[in-house]
Protein backbone atom coordinates (compact mmCIF):
# COMPACT_ATOMS: atom_id res chain seq x y z
CA UNK A 1 0.00 0.00 0.00
CA UNK A 2 1.07 3.37 -0.82
CA UNK A 3 0.70 5.01 2.84
CA UNK A 4 3.79 2.20 3.83
CA UNK A 5 6.02 3.26 1.50
CA UNK A 6 7.76 6.06 3.16
CA UNK A 7 8.64 3.57 6.51
CA UNK A 8 9.35 1.06 4.03
CA UNK A 9 12.45 3.30 2.67
CA UNK A 10 13.59 3.58 5.69
CA UNK A 11 14.36 -0.51 5.55
CA UNK A 12 18.36 -0.87 5.28
CA UNK A 13 17.64 -3.79 3.22
CA UNK A 14 15.35 -1.50 0.42
CA UNK A 15 18.09 -0.15 -2.15
CA UNK A 16 15.34 0.90 -4.92
CA UNK A 17 11.89 1.75 -4.80
CA UNK A 18 9.62 3.21 -8.41
CA UNK A 19 5.94 2.87 -9.15
CA UNK A 20 4.76 -0.60 -10.33
CA UNK A 21 4.79 -0.78 -14.09
CA UNK A 22 1.40 -0.95 -15.66
CA UNK A 23 -0.39 -4.01 -16.26
CA UNK A 24 0.81 -6.00 -19.65
CA UNK A 25 -1.77 -4.43 -22.37
CA UNK A 26 -2.52 -6.35 -25.75
CA UNK A 27 -1.66 -4.17 -28.14
CA UNK A 28 -0.09 -3.65 -32.11
CA UNK A 29 1.18 -0.17 -30.80
CA UNK A 30 4.70 -1.76 -30.95
CA UNK A 31 4.69 -2.63 -34.12
CA UNK A 32 3.33 1.20 -35.26
CA UNK A 33 6.03 2.61 -33.40
CA UNK A 34 9.19 0.82 -34.44
CA UNK A 35 8.38 0.83 -38.15
CA UNK A 36 7.13 4.66 -37.86
CA UNK A 37 3.77 3.83 -39.03
CA UNK A 38 2.54 5.62 -36.06
CA UNK A 39 4.02 8.31 -37.16
CA UNK A 40 2.69 9.10 -40.55
CA UNK A 41 -0.55 7.83 -39.44
CA UNK A 42 -0.85 11.24 -37.69
CA UNK A 43 -0.69 15.10 -38.64
CA UNK A 44 0.89 16.16 -41.09
CA UNK A 45 1.04 12.96 -43.03
CA UNK A 46 -2.21 11.43 -42.33
CA UNK A 47 -2.01 8.55 -44.29
CA UNK A 48 -3.97 5.33 -43.77
CA UNK A 49 -3.32 3.23 -46.84
CA UNK A 50 -6.87 4.13 -48.26
CA UNK A 51 -6.82 3.89 -52.13
CA UNK A 52 -4.48 0.60 -52.10
CA UNK A 53 -6.26 -2.75 -52.43
CA UNK A 54 -4.58 -5.62 -50.74
CA UNK A 55 -4.41 -9.41 -51.60
CA UNK A 56 -4.10 -11.97 -48.25
CA UNK A 57 -2.85 -15.05 -50.20
CA UNK A 58 -2.69 -16.98 -46.41
CA UNK A 59 -3.57 -20.32 -45.01
CA UNK A 60 -7.98 -19.64 -45.14
CA UNK A 61 -9.96 -16.87 -45.80
CA UNK A 62 -10.35 -13.43 -43.85
CA UNK A 63 -12.80 -13.05 -41.51
CA UNK A 64 -14.71 -10.36 -42.82
CA UNK A 65 -17.12 -9.45 -40.26
CA UNK A 66 -14.28 -8.94 -37.37
CA UNK A 67 -15.42 -5.20 -36.56
CA UNK A 68 -12.01 -4.23 -37.42
CA UNK A 69 -12.42 -4.98 -41.05
CA UNK A 70 -16.18 -5.40 -41.59
CA UNK A 71 -17.17 -3.92 -44.56
CA UNK A 72 -13.84 -3.81 -46.90
CA UNK A 73 -12.72 -7.36 -47.21
CA UNK A 74 -14.12 -9.32 -50.91
CA UNK A 75 -12.93 -13.40 -50.58
CA UNK A 76 -12.71 -14.82 -53.98
CA UNK A 77 -12.42 -18.34 -52.91
CA UNK A 78 -14.35 -20.84 -50.96
CA UNK A 79 -11.42 -21.51 -48.06
CA UNK A 80 -12.79 -21.65 -44.94
CA UNK A 81 -11.47 -18.98 -42.40
CA UNK A 82 -8.44 -19.30 -40.66
CA UNK A 83 -7.14 -17.45 -37.54
CA UNK A 84 -3.97 -16.91 -39.25
CA UNK A 85 -5.44 -14.99 -42.17
CA UNK A 86 -7.31 -12.47 -40.22
CA UNK A 87 -4.49 -11.98 -38.12
CA UNK A 88 -2.43 -10.85 -40.61
CA UNK A 89 -5.14 -8.85 -42.61
CA UNK A 90 -6.01 -7.22 -39.17
CA UNK A 91 -1.75 -6.14 -38.77
CA UNK A 92 -1.91 -5.05 -42.32
CA UNK A 93 -5.17 -3.03 -41.97
CA UNK A 94 -7.35 -3.50 -39.20
CA UNK A 95 -8.99 -0.37 -37.64
CA UNK A 96 -8.59 -1.22 -33.97
CA UNK A 97 -12.40 -0.84 -34.00
CA UNK A 98 -12.85 -3.56 -31.16
CA UNK A 99 -9.94 -2.08 -29.38
CA UNK A 100 -10.54 1.36 -28.94
CA UNK A 101 -7.92 1.80 -31.63
CA UNK A 102 -5.20 0.22 -29.59
CA UNK A 103 -4.84 -2.82 -31.44
CA UNK A 104 -4.95 -0.77 -34.99
CA UNK A 105 -3.08 -2.09 -38.25
CA UNK A 106 -0.84 0.01 -40.29
CA UNK A 107 -2.63 0.96 -42.73
CA UNK A 108 -6.36 1.14 -41.64
CA UNK A 109 -7.63 2.46 -44.82
CA UNK A 110 -6.47 -0.18 -47.12
CA UNK A 111 -9.22 -2.64 -47.88
CA UNK A 112 -8.88 -6.41 -48.78
CA UNK A 113 -8.97 -9.18 -51.13
CA UNK A 114 -8.74 -12.50 -49.38
CA UNK A 115 -7.83 -16.07 -50.87
CA UNK A 116 -5.73 -19.61 -49.63
CA UNK A 117 -3.60 -21.41 -50.98
CA UNK A 118 -4.84 -24.97 -52.05
CA UNK A 119 -2.68 -27.83 -51.17
CA UNK A 120 -5.48 -30.56 -51.05
CA UNK A 121 -4.03 -33.90 -52.76
CA UNK A 122 -0.67 -32.36 -54.39
CA UNK A 123 3.08 -33.06 -53.08
CA UNK A 124 5.74 -30.58 -53.30
CA UNK A 125 3.70 -27.49 -52.85
CA UNK A 126 5.23 -24.21 -52.94
CA UNK A 127 8.18 -25.39 -53.78
CA UNK A 128 7.44 -27.52 -57.16
CA UNK A 129 4.10 -27.04 -57.45
CA UNK A 130 2.09 -23.37 -57.28
CA UNK A 131 -0.99 -25.01 -56.34
CA UNK A 132 -3.39 -21.89 -57.32
CA UNK A 133 -1.34 -19.28 -56.58
CA UNK A 134 -1.62 -17.79 -60.39
CA UNK A 135 -5.34 -18.64 -59.97
CA UNK A 136 -5.95 -16.89 -57.21
CA UNK A 137 -3.40 -13.91 -58.23
CA UNK A 138 -5.41 -13.56 -61.59
CA UNK A 139 -8.54 -13.47 -59.49
CA UNK A 140 -7.33 -10.56 -57.00
CA UNK A 141 -5.37 -8.61 -59.37
CA UNK A 142 -9.12 -8.43 -61.69
CA UNK A 143 -10.72 -7.43 -58.09
CA UNK A 144 -8.52 -4.72 -58.52
CA UNK A 145 -5.37 -5.64 -55.60
CA UNK A 146 -2.16 -3.43 -55.51
CA UNK A 147 -0.15 -5.50 -53.73
CA UNK A 148 0.30 -9.09 -52.29
CA UNK A 149 0.51 -9.99 -48.56
CA UNK A 150 1.50 -13.70 -48.37
CA UNK A 151 2.74 -15.21 -44.27
CA UNK A 152 2.93 -18.88 -46.05
CA UNK A 153 5.67 -20.98 -46.99
CA UNK A 154 6.91 -25.16 -47.09
CA UNK A 155 8.42 -24.17 -43.79
CA UNK A 156 10.70 -26.83 -44.28
CA UNK A 157 12.31 -27.78 -41.23
CA UNK A 158 9.21 -28.05 -39.43
CA UNK A 159 6.99 -29.38 -41.35
CA UNK A 160 9.70 -32.64 -41.87
CA UNK A 161 10.52 -31.68 -45.60
CA UNK A 162 14.20 -32.24 -47.21
CA UNK A 163 16.48 -29.61 -45.31
CA UNK A 164 18.34 -30.00 -49.02
CA UNK A 165 14.82 -27.86 -49.96
CA UNK A 166 16.64 -24.92 -48.17
CA UNK A 167 18.00 -22.04 -49.99
CA UNK A 168 16.54 -23.55 -53.59
CA UNK A 169 15.11 -21.71 -56.45
CA UNK A 170 12.39 -23.79 -57.61
CA UNK A 171 8.88 -23.57 -59.99
CA UNK A 172 7.43 -21.62 -57.09
CA UNK A 173 10.25 -19.10 -56.75
CA UNK A 174 9.86 -18.69 -60.75
CA UNK A 175 6.20 -18.18 -60.39
CA UNK A 176 6.05 -15.63 -58.01
CA UNK A 177 9.32 -13.15 -59.93
CA UNK A 178 6.67 -13.95 -63.03
CA UNK A 179 3.38 -12.39 -61.00
CA UNK A 180 5.68 -9.20 -60.10
CA UNK A 181 7.31 -8.46 -63.35
CA UNK A 182 4.19 -8.70 -64.76
CA UNK A 183 4.43 -11.95 -66.87
CA UNK A 184 1.60 -14.11 -65.20
CA UNK A 185 -1.45 -13.35 -63.49
CA UNK A 186 -1.66 -9.83 -64.06
CA UNK A 187 -2.10 -9.24 -68.08
CA UNK A 188 1.69 -7.59 -67.89
CA UNK A 189 0.92 -5.08 -64.98
CA UNK A 190 3.89 -5.59 -62.66
CA UNK A 191 2.92 -6.39 -59.30
CA UNK A 192 3.89 -6.07 -55.36
CA UNK A 193 4.21 -9.27 -53.16
CA UNK A 194 6.10 -9.44 -49.87
CA UNK A 195 6.58 -12.57 -48.26
CA UNK A 196 7.88 -14.39 -45.16
CA UNK A 197 11.05 -15.53 -44.82
CA UNK A 198 9.80 -18.38 -42.48
CA UNK A 199 11.03 -19.82 -38.99
CA UNK A 200 13.51 -22.11 -40.20
CA UNK A 201 15.39 -21.67 -37.46
CA UNK A 202 12.97 -22.00 -34.75
CA UNK A 203 13.46 -26.11 -34.72
CA UNK A 204 16.78 -26.33 -35.46
CA UNK A 205 16.78 -29.56 -37.47
CA UNK A 206 17.91 -27.98 -40.54
CA UNK A 207 20.19 -25.53 -38.58
CA UNK A 208 20.08 -22.88 -36.39
CA UNK A 209 22.33 -20.60 -38.53
CA UNK A 210 22.72 -19.63 -42.34
CA UNK A 211 20.85 -21.30 -45.00
CA UNK A 212 17.64 -21.85 -43.45
CA UNK A 213 15.38 -19.58 -46.22
CA UNK A 214 12.38 -21.94 -47.15
CA UNK A 215 11.62 -21.92 -50.37
CA UNK A 216 9.64 -19.81 -52.19
CA UNK A 217 11.00 -16.75 -49.40
CA UNK A 218 14.66 -17.17 -51.90
CA UNK A 219 12.61 -16.00 -54.75
CA UNK A 220 14.19 -12.61 -56.23
CA UNK A 221 11.66 -10.48 -57.12
CA UNK A 222 9.40 -10.25 -53.92
CA UNK A 223 10.05 -8.38 -50.60
CA UNK A 224 11.51 -11.33 -48.05
CA UNK A 225 10.82 -10.69 -44.64
CA UNK A 226 12.50 -11.46 -41.50
CA UNK A 227 11.04 -10.44 -38.08
CA UNK A 228 12.47 -8.88 -35.34
CA UNK A 229 11.16 -8.05 -31.89
CA UNK A 230 9.67 -5.40 -31.16
CA UNK A 231 10.45 -3.68 -28.06
CA UNK A 232 14.32 -3.80 -28.85
CA UNK A 233 14.63 -4.78 -32.50
CA UNK A 234 16.76 -7.67 -31.98
CA UNK A 235 16.83 -10.58 -34.26
CA UNK A 236 14.27 -13.62 -33.26
CA UNK A 237 15.45 -17.01 -32.05
CA UNK A 238 13.01 -18.41 -35.43
CA UNK A 239 13.36 -16.32 -38.65
CA UNK A 240 15.32 -17.81 -41.85
CA UNK A 241 18.32 -16.34 -42.45
CA UNK A 242 20.18 -16.75 -45.67
CA UNK A 243 21.94 -16.86 -48.44
CA UNK A 244 20.31 -18.79 -50.91
CA UNK A 245 22.19 -21.47 -52.74
CA UNK A 246 23.10 -19.72 -54.93
CA UNK A 247 24.79 -16.39 -53.13
CA UNK A 248 21.63 -14.12 -52.68
CA UNK A 249 20.83 -12.30 -49.96
CA UNK A 250 18.25 -13.39 -48.39
CA UNK A 251 15.70 -11.80 -46.72
CA UNK A 252 15.37 -8.14 -47.78
CA UNK A 253 14.23 -6.61 -44.63
CA UNK A 254 13.40 -7.59 -41.18
CA UNK A 255 10.53 -6.06 -39.32
CA UNK A 256 8.93 -6.90 -36.00
CA UNK A 257 6.98 -10.11 -35.95
CA UNK A 258 7.26 -10.87 -32.06
CA UNK A 259 8.17 -9.21 -29.07
CA UNK A 260 9.84 -9.88 -25.48
CA UNK A 261 7.43 -9.43 -22.60
CA UNK A 262 4.01 -6.99 -23.16
CA UNK A 263 1.67 -9.32 -24.77
CA UNK A 264 4.44 -11.53 -26.26
CA UNK A 265 3.98 -10.87 -29.75
CA UNK A 266 1.81 -8.88 -32.03
CA UNK A 267 -2.02 -8.59 -31.45
CA UNK A 268 -4.42 -8.52 -34.48
CA UNK A 269 -7.42 -9.65 -34.83
CA UNK A 270 -8.24 -13.67 -34.29
CA UNK A 271 -10.87 -15.93 -33.86
CA UNK A 272 -14.19 -16.33 -34.63
CA UNK A 273 -15.69 -13.59 -32.50
CA UNK A 274 -16.02 -10.10 -34.37
CA UNK A 275 -14.40 -8.45 -31.45
CA UNK A 276 -11.71 -11.21 -30.52
CA UNK A 277 -7.87 -10.58 -31.02
CA UNK A 278 -5.21 -12.68 -30.01
CA UNK A 279 -0.87 -12.54 -30.04
CA UNK A 280 1.18 -14.35 -32.41
CA UNK A 281 4.74 -14.81 -32.89
CA UNK A 282 6.58 -15.50 -36.25
CA UNK A 283 7.88 -13.76 -39.67
CA UNK A 284 3.98 -14.02 -40.60
CA UNK A 285 3.30 -11.11 -38.45
CA UNK A 286 6.50 -9.21 -39.82
CA UNK A 287 5.46 -9.53 -43.59
CA UNK A 288 2.19 -7.95 -43.33
CA UNK A 289 3.53 -4.98 -41.20
CA UNK A 290 5.81 -4.40 -44.13
CA UNK A 291 2.58 -4.91 -46.22
CA UNK A 292 1.27 -2.02 -44.41
CA UNK A 293 3.79 0.45 -44.61
CA UNK A 294 3.70 -0.41 -48.11
CA UNK A 295 0.31 0.99 -48.71
CA UNK A 296 1.17 4.05 -46.47
CA UNK A 297 4.16 4.39 -49.04
CA UNK A 298 1.61 3.79 -52.54
CA UNK A 299 -0.66 6.46 -50.75
CA UNK A 300 1.66 9.20 -50.63
CA UNK A 301 3.51 8.35 -53.71
CA UNK A 302 -0.05 8.36 -55.85
CA UNK A 303 -0.42 12.19 -53.97
CA UNK A 304 3.13 13.21 -54.73
CA UNK A 305 3.07 11.63 -58.20
CA UNK A 306 0.03 11.72 -59.77
CA UNK A 307 0.61 10.98 -63.35
CA UNK A 308 2.79 8.27 -62.33
CA UNK A 309 2.24 4.41 -62.25
CA UNK A 310 2.48 2.82 -58.98
CA UNK A 311 5.94 2.14 -57.56
CA UNK A 312 7.35 -1.22 -58.58
CA UNK A 313 8.03 -3.90 -55.92
CA UNK A 314 12.12 -3.14 -57.17
CA UNK A 315 11.03 0.33 -56.22
CA UNK A 316 9.66 -0.33 -52.94
CA UNK A 317 12.95 -2.22 -52.40
CA UNK A 318 14.83 0.88 -53.34
CA UNK A 319 12.72 3.03 -50.52
CA UNK A 320 12.83 0.50 -48.29
CA UNK A 321 16.68 -0.35 -48.25
CA UNK A 322 17.59 3.45 -48.25
CA UNK A 323 16.05 4.12 -45.12
CA UNK A 324 16.28 0.89 -43.30
CA UNK A 325 18.19 0.98 -39.97
CA UNK A 326 21.13 -1.63 -40.44
CA UNK A 327 20.87 -4.45 -37.65
CA UNK A 328 23.67 -7.58 -36.94
CA UNK A 329 26.70 -7.24 -39.31
CA UNK A 330 27.59 -4.05 -40.93
CA UNK A 331 25.91 -3.51 -44.24
CA UNK A 332 23.19 -6.02 -46.32
CA UNK A 333 23.36 -9.40 -44.43
CA UNK A 334 22.10 -12.91 -44.32
CA UNK A 335 20.12 -12.01 -41.13
CA UNK A 336 18.63 -8.73 -41.39
CA UNK A 337 18.99 -7.52 -45.05
CA UNK A 338 19.28 -4.44 -45.28
CA UNK A 339 17.70 -4.29 -42.15
CA UNK A 340 14.79 -3.24 -40.09
CA UNK A 341 12.34 -1.14 -42.19
CA UNK A 342 11.46 2.48 -40.91
CA UNK A 343 8.40 3.80 -43.08
CA UNK A 344 8.45 7.75 -42.00
CA UNK A 345 12.06 7.91 -43.55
Amino acid sequence: PRANVAALARESMVQWIEPAAPLFQAVNAENRALTGAGIVQESPYNLNGAGVKVLVFDSGSVLSNHMDLIGRTNVIDSSPVSDHSTHVAGTVGGTGAASGGANRGMAPGVTFVSAALDITGISGWLYTNPADLVADYTTAFAAGAHIATNSIGTNVANNNFDCAWEGDYQETDRTIDAIVRGSAGTGGAPFRVVWAAGNGRFSGRCGNGYRTIGPPSGAKNHLSIGAVNSNDDSITNFTGWGPTDDGRMKPDFVAPGCQVGGDLGVTSCFGSSPTAYGSLCGTSMATPTVTGCAALLMQDYRVQYPFLADPRNSTLKVFFAQSAVDLANPGPDYQSGYGSIRVQA
